[in-house]
């Protein structure tokens, strides 16, 4: 079982301090955008490379589950690992529509 929180406070509270009030809603409406955009299916190749543009900024941000999946995603497609692919990209996509509603809830609380 996970034991890691979906959004780490922490990371998040840093963030907030390093780039402020004014640039925070801005560089979180970029990742949820980048969530947005982001199918979590299709070939292995596309996959994996989609995943691999959202592990920096979902750790980032501080959804350190999401971007973990995400590695793990990567990996598996790189290898070629179906059925890993398919376990990983459910578990990816429950966590990306976690994340999805979280930082919509961050941007409205500002």
């Amino acid at each position: 079982m996970e034991t890691t929180p979906s959004l780490d406070a922490a990371i998040y509270a840093d963030l907030r301090q390093a780039v402020g009030d004014q640039a925070l809603p801005v560089l979180l409406g970029r990742f949820k955008a980048q969530l947005q955009d982001w199918s979590v299916s299709g070939e292995m190749a596309t996959l994996g490379a989609a995943a691999h543009g959202v592990i920096a900024s979902s750790g980032l941000i501080g959804f350190t589950r999401l971007s973990r999946l995400c590695a793990a995603l990567e990996t598996a497609c790189t290898a070629g690992d179906l059925d890993t692919v398919r376990a990983l990209a459910a578990r990816v996509s429950d966590e990306k529509a976690f994340a999805e509603a979280e930082v919509a809830r961050l941007i409205a609380a500002g």
